[in-house]
């Protein structure tokens, strides 16, 4: 079941990545956001905006994923963290709650690129961000690349969230006392839901679904995060033995 689980969000990544869909939020023409009633397209511009300029990103969060099939139901959760400075460094660490050795880092400086894996216990270089991230993603529910491709696009490849297509806006809600709008269209043709953060542009919760003939995954990440806060360097220290 977890190689199904990783199986499908590689799947995910890899049709949200190669698509050539038409009608996306980056290919809205630029023009500034109304601050009374921003369209959904304008709200993922902001939001690709914010991520992409700000010096300092730090979260924590979950990824819970519930499989059904006729074999069941299944339920697995992966709590996640990331520390980034547009320095060069950053941190990525995931591991899957319940599951012995299932810790995976990954960790650059701006120079060295290195992972580790519990399932192995070897500390291992990369020839690049990306690729050390790619070999993360389907196994972390996806966490290991929907942030770091709007941090860092140029090194993170695939389709970023602001590449969500027919978005359109639910009604806003609130998380946690926080205001966020809502985001509800399609991405790598399957439905998703995004909640962000009015004042910061912060992403706060993702749900997603993937219905295939014989099983049906359905995806809630949370994320409690800040942009531009002072950063612990032992936050961005490696960390492994």
């Amino acid at each position: 079941m977890r190689r199904l689980t990783s199986v499908v969000s590689l799947l995910l990544l890899c049709a949200g990545g190669c698509s050539d869909d038409s009608k996306t939020a980056v290919d809205a023409p630029a023009r500034a956001v109304n601050p009374e009633r921003p369209t959904a397209s304008e709200i993922l511009m902001k939001m690709g905006a914010a991520y992409a300029e700000c010096e300092t990103y730090s979260d924590t969060g979950t990824v819970t994923t519930t499989l059904t099939s006729s074999d069941g139901i299944h339920k697995s959760v992966k709590p996640f963290a990331t520390s980034f400075v547009r320095n060069g460094s950053f941190r990525f660490q995931f591991s899957e709650s319940g599951i012995p050795g299932s810790l995976y880092v990954v960790w650059t400086d701006g120079k060295s690129v290195l992972t580790w894996w519990d399932l192995n216990q070897e500390k291992e270089s990369e020839n690049s961000l990306g690729l050390a991230l790619a070999g993360a993603t389907g196994v972390s529910g996806g966490s290991a690349h929907t942030i770091p491709a709007l941090l860092i696009p140029a090194e993170v490849g695939g389709r970023p969230l602001t590449d969500i297509r027919n978005p359109t806006r639910g009604a806003d809600a609130t998380i946690d006392d926080t205001h966020c709008f809502v985001i509800i269209g399609s991405y790598a043709d399957h439905p998703i839901t995004l909640w962000i953060e009015k004042q910061t542009y912060l992403i706060r919760r993702i749900d997603s679904t993937s219905t295939f003939d014989d099983f049906k995954s359905e995806d809630t990440t949370v994320y409690s995060a800040s942009f531009d806060a002072k950063i612990d360097p032992d936050e961005l220290a490696f960390g492994i033995p």
